[in-house]
């Protein structure tokens, strides 16, 4: 959770620092081109689905004292503190999946969204000039 939230707090903070340099963290794409980004095209309002892959060791570990045995043992450490005996092992198992996700959008693809509703309404007839130029 916190490697995700890492990602999309990172994201974020890069598209508002870089945003006035021209550069587009997370782009918008077309359908047709998924690697091409074209300022201002209204066909750039798609998001690219990141996937975000992990590989992590969940451990189980088991205590005893005295005489008592353990199953099967990985790491072993053994201590002995003021005549006292335990004994703990642990157990480590991979786990691996993949969670797919989309990152924040960015300002040209709001952008661009707004171009294509505007050209959208005005292949219906009812389109607002001044509205474009303020993008």
């Amino acid at each position: 959770m916190e490697t995700i939230s890492g990602i999309v707090e990172a994201t974020a903070e890069l598209q508002n620092q870089y945003q006035g340099l021209g550069v587009i963290v997370n782009p918008p794409v077309s359908v047709q081109e998924r690697d091409l980004y074209e300022e201002n095209n209204a066909g750039h309002t798609y998001r690219r689905v990141e996937t975000v892959h992990f590989d992590v060791a969940v451990s189980a570990t088991s205590e005893s004292g005295g005489g008592g045995k353990a199953g099967l043992k990985i790491l072993s450490v053994e201590a002995g503190l003021d005549g006292k005996h335990a004994r703990r092992s642990e157990e480590a198992s991979r786990v691996k999946f993949s969670i797919p996700m989309t990152l924040p959008p960015s300002a040209a693809e709001t952008k661009n969204k707004q171009i294509l509703d505007q050209d959208t309404a005005a292949s219906s007839g009812s389109y607002d000039f001044d509205a474009r130029d303020d993008l």
